[in-house]
This record gives C-alpha cells, structure tokens and sequence, in this order.
C-alpha cells in the first residue's frame, strides 16, 4: 500500500488512529464514570407515591399526582381528614430505618408521617412514632 492510499485510507491514517483511540477512552470513561449512577438507580432509589391507592381503612380512594396534589391523604386523631381546598403530599427522603417521611399539607394543616414501602404497589403510612394509620395499595 503506497503512502497516499494509507493517508487516504481511514481505518490506517493518523488522524482516524487518534480518532478511534479517543472513541475508545471515552467508552471506557463512561462505563467508568457510568456505572456507579446505573447502580444507584437500580438500588430502587426513592419509592414513587404517585398513582392511585385503595386504604385498607374504608376511607375511600386515595391519589397522588406527579405534581405532588393528592386527597385524601392527611390525618388527624388516626382518621382521615379533609377540610376542603388543595392538598399535597410530598415524599421525603429515607430515614435510618427504612421509612421515608411523607408531608402532608392542606392549609392550614401539615403533618408529618412515616411510610414504609413492601415493593412498589404496598404502603404502610404510620404516625411519627410509628404507629401503622393506614396500609395503601396501589389499584
């Protein structure tokens, strides 16, 4: 092969040598750098409220929108109570012992409860001091 045809020829000039050695460092530095945020995700990461829930307590339907709107959701005394107007349901972060903090807000109302999740579509909603409130699964 004469010097023109390797200049030429992209699979053995310089410049395409440099090119794949760069494409090369760059996919390894992405399954590097890649590879302990797909592990985190996959670890579950924070459970999802959103959707629509049936309590075991005969309250009624519950949702939760992407949004962070929600009914149903605050209680008071250990029943459910809602005084009209909007709600919000807004899921915390994970505490020591496997429960994530849940606030719920209907002005002027907010209280603060611990939610265990068993899998994706159970929910056990319990009281600061961690007395089951209600057991939630997702319809």
């Amino acid at each position: 092969m004469s010097l023109d045809q390797q200049v030429s020829d992209p699979r053995t000039s310089r410049v395409w040598r440099k090119y794949r050695r760069a494409a090369r460092l760059a996919g390894q530095l992405t399954v590097l750098l890649g590879a302990p945020l797909l592990a985190a995700g996959c670890s579950g990461g924070t459970p999802s409220l959103v959707g629509v829930w049936q309590p075991d307590d005969g309250s009624g339907v519950k949702t939760i929108a992407e949004d962070g709107s929600c009914t149903g959701m605050y209680y008071n005394a250990g029943q459910p109570l809602d005084i009209g107007g909007g709600m919000t349901c807004t899921l915390g972060s994970e505490e020591n012992d496997g429960a994530y903090v849940l606030v719920v807000s209907q002005p002027p109302n907010e209280a603060s409860y611990l939610v265990r999740f068993d899998g994706n579509d159970t929910a056990v909603v319990m009281s600061q001091s961690g007395e089951p409130l209600v057991t939630l699964e997702r319809q």
